[in-house]
């Protein structure tokens, strides 16, 4: 099948793009799990990223896994998302700015029996990227100073098998079976010495989703559904690298522990005649996590999404141009990260297209992304689009 021909191409750079992590600039990102990673993959990027009551024949929703069953049941899908991005971070003591990009995330999904649908994909979950420098007086010497180096990499990964079923007509359940991976590098250096501290996690997990959909004539359906994912312990392996002269020691290091934040979240959508519409509301319970540096503390979020798309003929028939969906939404939420206890606010507008192409969609998103906390103690702007290419196949010969 020429389907599978793809894959590879798709799955390969996915693989590689989640080894390296290089998804973020933030200095920040050295705290806690690193920078949780949202809106860079998806066809409902452009939306604001809304899901919980998202369901589309092309759409491959494994974020509200019961949205699974609203696929084409001939198909076979294959999607893959990119990502290009630039940063740029302030605070009291600077400013910085960096550009970013990669491949993003790969996702597989079709029917496997009348009422059964599953999906497997690889996306992060977050993500550690930064490099600054740091400028002290020597103490005992007030005329002299020394510089400090500290940069970091790495991140977690996901992956993770979907299942979805149709209880009923209108009613429809999923669940996600996640392998959540990753290691980090934070180094410190000074002239010829340098430390490492090298962290590895990994474990399973599972979230949850719940579909109602209905009919109400031939121009109008709404659907409406939830989300939840339970709090799960992370125990890090760490370690420390000292180098000195081009000669390194490795010594243990007692490991510690962090969490995935339990969230919950409801949303819906309704479908009228040309265009969607759609609101959701979630909550992320980060307060479980630790940060280790007295002046950063974790703090629930709170977020607000809302979407709406334009899709002027419904016919394959139609020109080109009457075939392309337009979208636009507004991301609102708190920011999980507290620092010298400012908090302050978060939001990111998005605007984008989907476009038909042979045997697939592509759907492209720009938007603009700010974070801003009280007293200017940290201030993030972020201009960026995202890519998202969903590749499909008939499948209908083999379908049971």
């Amino acid at each position: 099948m020429k389907v599978i021909k793809y894959l590879i191409l798709f799955f390969l750079p996915a693989v590689t793009a989640n080894a390296q992590n290089i998804m973020t600039s933030s200095p920040y990102s050295m705290f806690g799990l690193g920078e949780i990673v949202t809106g860079l993959y998806g066809s409902n990027s452009a939306m604001g990223g809304v899901s919980t009551g998202m369901r589309d024949a092309w759409l491959i929703n494994t974020e509200n896994p019961a949205g699974l069953t609203g696929l084409d049941t001939l198909r076979l899908f294959a999607e893959t998302s990119a990502f290009l991005k630039s940063e740029s971070y302030r605070s009291k003591s600077g400013s910085s700015h960096a550009f970013t990009g990669n491949v993003s995330a790969f996702s597989l999904a079709g029917r496997i029996l009348p009422r059964w649908y599953m999906a497997a994909g690889l996306t992060p979950y977050s993500s550690v990227g930064y490099y600054f420098q740091s400028t002290q007086p020597l103490e005992g010497s007030p005329d002299s100073y020394y510089t400090s180096i500290f940069e970091g990499y790495g991140g977690l990964s996901k992956v993770y098998l979907t299942n979805a079923f149709m209880l009923t007509k209108n009613l429809s359940v999923g669940v996600n079976v996640s392998y959540i991976f990753g290691n980090t590098k934070l180094t410190e250096s000074q002239s010829d010495i340098s430390v490492e501290n090298r962290m590895y996690t990994h474990n399973f997990y599972a979230d949850f989703g719940l579909q109602y959909h209905r009919q109400l004539n031939r121009d109008a359906s709404f659907t409406v559904g939830a989300v939840y994912g339970y709090k799960q312990r992370l125990k890090l392996e760490n370690s420390i690298a000292i180098t000195y002269s081009s000669n390194e020691t490795e010594q243990s290091k007692k490991n510690t522990t962090q969490y995935l934040p339990q969230y919950f979240g409801v949303g819906g959508s309704l479908a009228y005649k040309k265009g969607t519409y759609a609101l959701d509301y979630s909550l992320h319970q980060y307060s479980c996590l630790s940060s280790g540096d007295s002046r950063v503390k974790f703090k629930d979020s709170h977020e607000l999404k809302m979407g709406i798309s334009y899709f002027p003929d419904g016919y394959t028939s139609g020109s080109y141009w009457k075939r392309i969906t337009y979208k636009a939404g507004v991301d609102l939420s708190t920011p999980y990260m507290q620092i010298n206890g400012q908090t302050g606010y978060s939001y990111r507008v998005s605007a984008g297209m989907g476009l038909p192409v042979m045997n697939g969609r592509i759907n492209a998103a720009f938007y603009y992304d700010r974070t801003q906390l009280k007293n200017n103690v940290f201030g993030r702007e972020a201009f960026g689009v995202t890519v998202s290419y969903t590749l499909s196949e008939l499948f209908y010969k083999l379908k049971l």
